[in-house]
């Protein structure tokens, strides 16, 4: 039997969540923030698309702030794409985020995802290394969520790039001691790194890196540190 839990976050968004899940947490607050840019009232008319969206989180809080007209969610996992649905509908969000049950690895196959249709993608992927990484989530769900096994990096920034319009903006948190790693996957997208942001406690140790890259973009990344209180 599935347990839930309610959290009252940001902007005032009460968000559901299967308590044997990934919950809440900094990654997303942060990517979500992040993605927002500016905050120029340009980015409120954006169209945009989440890979891997879960509960549904990243949009809403997107939504909530003005950065987004209107927002797609891609989930693999068939419960996490209903719960992300019912979390748009109780926040008064359904006719501008749509959560949709499909694979990251076949958005070329998915007649509901239009190529070069998307402003800004934005996604909070598995990125732990499948093995080697210690013990693995008991959960099938963490593991899915957590672990690339269901979508590498390669795989990710292909899917972006298939999605964005040429200009468009990915934004993409990952694991700093990874970072190669996902460097040379949006290298072989032609997706550019324009801004790149560390976080955490300690700026010699950062937790996070918030990345964002532009599709056909030219060379010139701007690089920063964020102080998690």
């Amino acid at each position: 039997m599935d347990c839930f839990k309610y959290t009252l976050i940001n902007h005032g968004i009460k968000l559901k969540e299967y308590t044997d899940g990934l919950l809440f947490g900094t990654d997303a607050l942060l990517l979500s923030e992040f993605a927002n840019g500016s905050g120029l009232p340009s980015n409120s008319r954006r169209i945009g698309l989440d890979l891997g969206t879960g509960s549904g989180v990243i949009p809403l809080l997107m939504l909530a702030s003005g950065g987004a007209k209107q927002i797609t969610g891609l989930e693999l996992q068939e419960r996490y794409a209903s719960l992300a649905k019912e979390n748009s509908e109780a926040n008064g969000f359904s006719e501008r985020f749509s959560s949709i049950c499909g694979d990251i690895r076949n958005v070329r196959n998915d007649s509901r995802i239009e190529s070069e249709s998307f402003d800004f993608v934005t996604s909070n992927p598995p990125y732990l290394k499948s093995e080697g990484c210690g013990k693995m989530n008991i959960s099938e769900s963490k593991r899915i969520a957590r672990h690339e096994d269901s979508c590498n990096a390669d795989e990710l920034c292909a899917a972006a790039a298939y999605a964005l319009k040429y200009g468009g903006l990915f934004y993409v948190v990952y694991r700093p001691e990874r970072l190669c790693v996902i460097l040379a996957a949006l290298a072989n997208h032609r997706l550019e790194p324009k801004r790149m942001v560390f976080a955490g406690t300690n700026p010699e140790k950062p937790s996070l890196v918030l990345i964002e890259a532009k599709k056909g973009g030219s060379e010139g990344l701007k690089v920063s540190f964020e102080k998690i209180v």
